[in-house]
Parts: C-alpha cells; structure tokens; sequence
C-alpha cells in the first residue's frame, strides 16, 4: 500500500527530511515544480498582417551564452515570522448555495437535479479508494470495453453490505433484486436537469434483499439503493451513467469504445455537473494540460489530447485544432514511422506566431488561423536536446526550448541565437516586460533572467520568481529576496525558516507589495509584505485541509487555491482573499477520480478565472457573481 501523502504525519516526516537537506546545501530546499502553477495574466497582442509562408529554417551553429558574475546579497533580513500564526477566517460554500429538496416539475414529477453526489460515501467517496478508474477499460477475458466503474467501500470496511445511494434526485425506472441473475440486483434511475437533458445511473451487483425501490418510486438525492451484494466476483458496486436502456440491465461491457454507443464516463460526468451547477460557472469542458495563452481578444489556445486546441473564451466552445501527429514530415527521423506527439506549445510575444515542441526535439513555427486564412507553417528546425521539451515566449519575440539543464534560444524566423546549460534543472519561471526570468534548485546560482542575447546569473538561492512593481522577487526556502538590477545584488529582506518550496507561492498584491504561502515544520501560513520586505501580517492555514498551494492575482483581487490529492482522487478548492481582513471565501471546489496534480493551472481570462483541474476539468468561473452567491 502507498502512504497517504495528505496525512499530518507524513506531511512531517517529509518537512523534517527537507530541513536536514536544506541545512547540508546552504538552506535551500530542493523541491519539485508545484501542482497549482498560477500564470500571470494573458497578455493580449495587437493583429498583425498575414504573413506569408517561409522556407524552413537553417540551423547555424551559434556560441555559448556568457553568464555573469554577480555579487552576493548583503542587505540584513527582517525577523523571522513567529513559529505558529492566528488562523485564518473562512467562509462560503458553493454547494450549499445550490442544493434545493426534490419538488415536482413539467417533464420531471420527481424534481430536477440540483447537483450531484457519489454512489458510495456521499457526497465526496473521500474514504473510497476503489472506483473512478477504470471506465472503458478493455479486459481479455470478456474481449470487451468495461462499460461503467467498478466501486468498493471505504477504506478499512469490507465492500459486502456498503451502503449505496441514488447520486441525485430522480425518477427509478428499473428495480429487480435479481436483475443480473447470479450477478445479484439491478437499480436504474433517471434524473433530469433544468435544461431538459436526461440520463441514467445504473447499481448493479446489490444485495437482492436490499432491493426495496420499485419502479415508478421517486429517490432524492443520497437516498439508499441497496447495498453490495455478492455477485461471481468478489463484491463490488458495478456503477454505469448512460442515456439509453431505461428498463433493462444491459451488458455491462462493449465491444468498442463505451462512449460511442451511450454511455458516459460515470466519475467525470458527476464533477463535470458539479461544476457546471456551482456559483459563477460560465462554461466547463474536459481538462486540458496545458495554458498555451490568448491568441486575440476572443480566443485562447491550451495543450489538449496532444492537439493544440483554441477556445472560446465566453463559451468555451472549440474554434480551431492542430495536431503534430496529423503532419508526416514530423515523424521521427531517429525512429521511423513512430508519429510525433506534441509535447509543449508557446506564443510568440509580438507576432501572431505559435510555436510546438514534440518529444523528438523539433520545433515548429505556425501562424493561427485568423477567419480568413488557416494554419500555415514558417519554419521547423530539429534541435540536438537529451529530454522532453518545453518551450517558453521570449519576451521581444523568439521563443526559448528548455529540456532538462539545457537552454536553446530561436527568434521568431527559425534562427539559434544561443545555446547553454543551467546548473540544475528549472523549478519556475516566469515573465517581465523584457526578461524571462527562470529559477532552478542550485544554492549559488539558482536564479537566471533570459532575453535574446543570453542568460545572466543571480546570487539568489531557487524558488519561486514574482514581479513586483517592476522589481523581480524571490520567496526561496530560507526566505524572500528582491533583485536590484543596475547594480547586479539581491537583498535578503525576510528569513523564514526552511520549508516545502513546492508547497508555497508567491504573488504581487494589487494594493502593493507580496502575499505569500509559506509551509515548514511549525506551520502552514499566509504572509503578507509591504514594498520594502516587512512582515505586515501572518494567518495559519490550521482548520483547512491543505495541500499544494497556489496564489493567483485577477481583476484587483487576489486568490487561494488549494489542491488535495491522493492515488484515488484529488479535490481543488477556490478561495477569494480579502487581505484587509485576512479572510477567505470559498468560491469553487473540483476534483477528479483520475488525478493528474502536475496539469493543474489557474489564470485570469478577461472578467473570468479560467481553472484547470488535472486529470478532470476545466472551467470558467465570475468570481464576482460567486463572491456574491456564497456570501451571507
């Protein structure tokens, strides 16, 4: 069994091994790229004129970059925060703000759905580790597609006997204690919503005698079905969501893709409704791993499914894809006939120009469709890295490729303008108005700014990089420092004690200054600065269920949003704080049974939040209009 990474004690015994790696390398912590990135605002570039097709580009050797020197930090930090703070004042909760009883309705006697729960310890199945993984999985013993989700009880409990309940309020439309012969009763209920859709949730493989619903009986949401019973296999809940077969068992398994014949995938349908029905939701759709950025007014374009995909930013419909795998002259030269797989995507800062990395190391460049014209490709180049790609905007125009330690510079017509390696491998990064600012895990040299002439050395430790007022700073393990550029130094304006880097985060506060999200040995803390580095105030995290912490800045105020997760599920949570009175107001809670932690991310969109929950959903919220709907 895997140790439960959410638990106090391990959370303990991880700090206390970071403390003794951080005093052996000069109290800098090593840690790995946090789950919540928050990405700056998307900047928004003026339309150029269309520009027309390149020959490919010629790959010329260029030399080295030359890092500077820098001088170490000399300035005195402020005290170190006390060693537990005041908690902090919560409030807001989005689901209560929509939860209505079942009443009668035209077109659904049994009442609309309100929102949704799980089948086994509602509303959340926190306790279940088994169920939400494997819908659609093709087995070899029934040469078949598994056409829902096998759930067991709580951890600790025997599945035999768990309690399973309806997931939302409906009408049953099958109920037979022997519905599946030897694979014991079968419940089938059908729930309506307010926009005149319909399904089905199918339990199947309960205990006959806990079969009492009958056909025609209206459920309300988290009422009992029955329980597990015990069918040829060992005891579990076979748990379908489909729209058809309203009054017959079915197969419970396809031999294709389940999707394709009316079944939806049971997890991820219960959170996509319980986002859509939350405080604020504008749109959601299914996650995507990557924010690419804002292509034009109306536009944003993420990584999804291996395609580059631009949505809509009001509805979040598609508008346009492109897939690598689709273009034959990006097979891979060292493996013929393997199809090339798009690894990362960026926008180049000044023209209309996207530019796609696939884990081959080739680099393409392609103009987006405009309405009027459609994709066109400027130039490619295959460039000589160890290591899966990752590229980033150079601000200026030009983009950088990161993979691993090593850094290739390109401008925006295909030409290397440098080559160089960093120290240690890249932890964060992000932008200014002309420098791309990135940090490692390096003690001596862990900060480097970027432009199209090369990369100069910091004498920071690594962290996690903001811009503040112009100014570049850094919250690092041992504490937060600010770069003062004309003269090459860095000041050490607050010593903290060592903690878990990629459990904090910092943020420029709209009102001046920095928040930051701090977890060590002693506590898990909010910290807000003022311009010059001093400790304004400090609030404990105590009483929420943190995990990875991420801060966000959006239309004037500033957000908290704070992931969960374990092997079985992960739950994100939005906050709005009001850093005059240090209070958080929960705004949206997500989740996925599938959890993918690291293709998490947040950023502002226009009016909207636009919040990607790895492995699960992303979606478009008003943060205002929930502020109003959760508050008393």
């Amino acid at each position: 069994m895997q140790p439960d990474k959410t638990t106090p004690v391990f959370r303990i015994i991880v700090l206390f091994v970071a403390l003794l790696l951080a005093a052996c390398s000069q109290g800098t912590d090593v840690g790995s790229p946090t789950a919540v990135p928050a990405t700056p605002a998307l900047p928004t570039r003026t339309p150029l004129p269309t520009m027309t097709t390149t020959p490919t580009a010629t790959h010329t050797t260029t030399p080295t970059a030359t890092f500077t020197a820098t001088p170490t930090a000399t300035s005195t930090p402020t005290a170190t925060p006390t060693a537990t703070a005041v908690p902090l004042t919560t409030s807001g909760n989005p689901r209560a703000a929509i939860l209505s009883s079942p009443a009668p309705q035209p077109g659904a006697r049994c009442g609309l759905v309100d929102t949704l729960d799980f089948p086994i310890d509602p509303p959340d199945a926190a306790r279940v580790s088994r169920g939400g993984g494997d819908f659609g999985v093709f087995r070899s013993r029934y040469d078949k597609y598994h056409a829902g989700e096998d759930w067991g009880g709580p951890a600790g409990q025997p599945n035999l006997g768990t309690a399973v309940y309806s997931i939302g309020h409906g009408l049953v439309t099958y109920a037979e204690p022997e519905g599946w012969n030897r694979d014991k009763g079968v419940v089938i209920i059908q729930h309506t919503f307010a926009d005149g859709r319909s399904f089905y949730s199918f339990y199947g493989h309960l205990d006959p005698p806990s079969v009492v619903l009958q056909a025609g009986n209206c459920v309300a949401r988290g009422q009992q079905v029955g329980n597990i019973g015990q069918p040829r296999t060992s005891p579990h809940l076979h748990f379908e969501i489909r729209t058809h077969l309203p009054y017959t068992p079915g197969p419970g398994y396809w031999p294709e893709d389940p999707t394709t014949a009316g079944w939806l995938p049971p997890s991820a349908t219960i959170w996509q409704e319980r986002l859509a029905a939350s405080p604020g939701v504008q749109w959601t759709r299914p996650s995507a791993t990557q924010l690419i950025g804002q292509v034009d007014d109306e536009t944003v374009a993420v990584l999804a499914d291996g395609q580059v995909v631009g949505l809509n930013m009001v509805n979040g419909r598609v508008r346009w894809r492109y897939a690598l795998a689709d273009d034959r002259r990006l097979e891979s030269a060292a493996v013929p006939g393997s199809a090339a797989v798009l690894g990362s995507a960026a926008l180049d800062a000044t023209q209309p120009l996207l530019y796609l990395a696939n884990q081959f190391g080739q680099v393409t460049a392609v103009t987006p469709p405009d309405g009027q014209h459609s994709f066109t490709t400027r130039w490619e180049v295959d460039v000589d890295v160890t290591g899966l790609p990752t590229l980033l905007p150079l601000p200026g125009g030009g983009v950088l490729l990161l993979a691993r330690q090593q850094m290739v510079a390109f401008s925006g017509d295909g030409g290397e303008l440098w080559r160089a390696e960093l120290p240690a491998r890249p932890f964060r990064w992000t932008t200014t108005a002309d420098k791309l600012v990135i940090t490692t895990n390096d003690a001596a040299a862990g900060l480097w700014t970027i432009d199209q002439s090369g990369a100069t050395a910091w004498p920071t430790p690594g962290g996690h990089p903001a811009l503040v007022d112009g100014q570049i700073w850094v919250y690092a393990a041992n504490g937060v420092y600010r770069l003062h550029e004309p003269t090459g130094a860095a000041d050490w304006l607050l010593a903290l004690p060592g903690g878990l880097l990629p459990d904090g985060a910092i943020v420029a506060r709209p009102d001046g200054g920095v928040l930051l999200a701090h977890r060590d040995l002693y506590d898990h803390r909010l910290i807000a600065l003022d311009g010059s580095g001093r400790v304004q105030w400090e609030r404990s995290l105590r009483g929420i269920d943190t995990g990875e912490v991420s801060l966000l800045a959006g239309n004037g105020r500033l957000y908290l949003l704070n992931q969960t997760t374990n092997d079985s599920r992960s739950e994100l949570t939005l906050y709005a704080l009001d850093t005059a009175a240090a209070h958080l107001t929960r705004l949206l809670v997500g989740g996925s049974r599938a959890p993918l932690p690291a293709a998490t991310w947040a950023t502002p969109a226009g009016d909207l939040l636009m919040i990607n929950v790895g492995g699960g959903h992303l979606v478009a919220i008003n943060p205002f209009f929930a502020l109003e709907s959760v508050s008393p």
